[in-house]
């Protein structure tokens, strides 16, 4: 069995007998007239079947004696395909999802209401995500509305935190395309380091990031973030339009993709290749709590935990720093968590209030430190898989300490 078919078995554990699941890859998006958005899978669809296109759609049927996969993909079209390329075909698609039952997405609907009459099916499991109430109704969800309108007696079930409880724990071959991503991140930041100098603007260092990423047939996992100078202080600033100033700090928080699987790294980089006194200073104990955090990562530990350690080192050496006056003013100058969920989603599925740390989960670890006053906005981010025994830093390669930046800085200047 597949990585993908493993998968739906865990699915079907939880499904009722007499239920059916319907889950769905998405559509394209109209961004204007005949234009659309680049088209982006749902991930939960893709972590079941492997598949990546539009419009296809998977059903999971269960009944007391029986199990049975069908995945419904686009009809052929060859006059379309001359148009937009071809789409996903029979084999290719049993081959990748491992599902044998392959069937045109013409027949999906005007099957459904039979096979879920002729295997009493009482039960529809969908897929549903909201951030909030008012957030955009997903195919899923307005696909449960439907069911439940037409089967006024019909129980629909939410299988969304099911599957995201799966893709917490990562499969050896996700940590593979986790490190991937991570290594064309690494190429991407030093790309942008052999460019970086006064006089540039920011978003001239996103460029030299994207270009690297392109030659290594990569995307962005997220939008990047290039905050030089007091910008660094906005932890999600993104307009990069600020010229680069000799004596500042460049925060960089950015991240390739691979096979769907996203890196998040965060590095500060001196503009003209070395560190203030003053910024050493602040770099070194963000730094610190950043290792602190590493010590102290093992299975039964919570994110919380993680995070009360970055505010007990920044405690006490932020007021030796003469940063802070006192404790009090800690939420001044650190006012984010340090660690989220990373997968095939930058912010991934799963995190709950409390959450108990585990083997196989991936996190990040990013301490920051910003004082607008003094113009310095510091973050560095790691990727880590969390293991039997304490971690493992999946970046390790990517230039932190103060003499590896300087010093590549200097070289890439000669």
């Amino acid at each position: 069995m597949n990585q993908y078919q493993l998968r739906r078995a865990e699915v079907f554990k939880v499904m009722e007998a007499g239920s059916i699941a319907i889950l769905f890859a998405g559509d394209l998006i109209k961004r204007s007239a005949d234009a659309t958005y680049p088209f982006s899978v749902n991930r939960n669809f893709f972590y079941l079947t492997g598949c990546d296109e539009d419009s296809l759609v998977l059903i999971l049927l269960k009944t007391s004696s029986t199990q049975k996969e069908i995945l419904n993909i686009k009809d052929q079209n060859p006059l379309m395909e001359k148009w937009v390329g071809k789409s996903l075909k029979d084999l290719e698609a049993k081959t990748i999802s491992g599902i044998n039952t392959i069937t045109p997405l013409s027949n999906y609907e005007p099957s459904l209401g039979r096979l879920m009459d002729r295997n009493g099916i009482n039960v529809i499991y969908v897929d549903t995500e909201r951030d909030s109430l008012n957030a955009r109704v997903m195919e899923g969800e307005a696909f449960g509305r439907k069911i439940h309108k037409l089967y006024p007696g019909m129980k629909v079930v939410n299988l969304n935190h099911n599957i995201n409880a799966l893709r917490v724990i990562k499969h050896p071959d996700e940590i593979s395309d986790l490190k991937k991503a991570i290594d064309i991140t690494q190429h991407g930041v030093e790309n942008a380091l052999r460019h970086l100098r006064p006089g540039r603007k920011e978003y001239e260092v996103v460029a030299d990031f994207n270009h690297s990423l392109a030659l290594d047939n990569s995307d962005n996992a997220f939008e990047t973030i290039a905050a030089s100078g007091e910008n660094a202080c906005t932890l999600h600033y993104v307009s990069n339009q600020k010229t680069l100033v000799d004596g500042e700090l460049l925060l960089l928080d950015l991240g390739a993709t691979y096979g769907h699987y996203c890196a998040d790294i965060s590095r500060t980089f001196p503009i003209n290749g070395k560190f203030s006194d003053r910024q050493k200073t602040f770099y070194s104990i963000v730094l610190q709590a950043q290792q602190n955090v590493f010590d102290a990562i093992k299975p039964g530990v919570s994110m919380g935990d993680l995070n009360n350690i970055v505010k007990q080192t920044y405690s006490v050496a932020c007021v030796e720093a003469k940063i802070i006056d006192d404790a009090s003013q800690l939420d001044t100058v650190y006012y984010h968590g340090v660690s989220h969920f990373l997968g095939l989603d930058t912010h991934d599925v799963g995190q709950m209030d409390g959450m108990i740390l585990k083997p196989g989960m991936v996190i990040t670890v990013e301490p920051g430190l910003y004082s607008s006053s003094e113009g310095i906005g510091i973050r560095i981010e790691d990727d880590v898989l969390v293991t039997e025994t304490g971690c493992e830093i999946l970046s390790p390669n990517i230039l932190k300490s103060i003499e590896a930046i300087e010093s590549f800085m200097n070289q890439s200047k000669d």
